[in-house]
């Protein structure tokens, strides 16, 4: 099936998802295949720099470094980082770096959490924790300070502060849950919709939708509530008592 067939694409597929990427020619003679590359996929290379040389001179020429979230943003991103698109209920993929552009995250580095020779997908897989840190590493007193002793046993602050808004392959707007997790943290209590009027950005915060509805609704794991119920217990949430 053609991805998102009809649509004009702002990347390309070759630059992100291979290495040593070069927009002439065609892989191995392939007419269908657009451009060549070295290697597939995401190698040391890509990020590092051309190894050989490194290997033949490593006093005379280093190894590349590149710890800032900027380098990562080259992939996980689509377009302009002032905005996160939207399509269908739900961020569309690939967006975390604009995502990290709109919270006071972005003077954090990626590798500040990540571990990049790590792969998040398959420790997921393997139930291992996919981050060098815990949040509260940094937020020990949000940690500590909750109004509801229930959900601070039961869930992890990621579960409404990075809440799965995000869909790449599969995803239920009506239930409030993409297949992967959003890199926005702050949660405005008096937001109800997670987007702009025609759904093609999202707002900059997490809205009460994403991260109270997609367990307080029918259907849902939690007891149904209204928006004004929702948002009283969310205001002050973190508070000292």
């Amino acid at each position: 099936m053609p991805y998102h067939p009809g649509e004009e694409k702002p990347y390309n597929c070759g630059t992100c998802h291979t290495t040593g990427y070069q927009p002439e020619g065609n892989q191995d003679g392939l007419a269908g295949l657009i451009g060549t590359w070295a290697e597939p996929g995401i190698q040391c290379e890509e990020c590092h720099g051309p190894g050989s040389n490194h290997v033949a001179s490593p006093y005379g020429v280093a190894m590349m470094v590149d710890r800032s979230a900027e380098a990562c943003g080259d992939c996980h991103r689509r377009g302009a980082v002032e905005a996160i698109d939207a399509s269908g209920g739900l961020i569309k993929h690939h967006e975390q770096y604009e995502e990290l552009f709109q919270s006071k995250h972005r003077a954090l580095e990626c590798v500040a959490c990540h571990d990049p020779h790590e792969g998040v997908i398959q420790n997921r897989k393997e139930g291992t924790p996919t981050t060098r840190v815990q949040c509260e590493s940094c937020h020990f007193q949000s940690a500590q300070y909750q109004k509801s002793d229930v959900m601070k046993a039961a869930l992890d602050c990621i579960d409404c502060h990075m809440p799965r808004l995000v869909k790449s392959a599969v995803g239920d707007a009506e239930a409030y849950t993409g297949d992967i997790r959003a890199h926005l943290w702050a949660i405005d209590p008096t937001a109800v919709s997670q987007f702009n009027e025609d759904g093609s950005e999202a707002i900059s915060q997490i809205s009460l939708d994403f991260a109270c509805k997609s367990c307080h609704r029918e259907g849902g794991t939690a007891s149904v509530r209204t928006d004004a119920e929702l948002q009283e217990e969310a205001l002050g949430y973190h508070d000292r008592p």
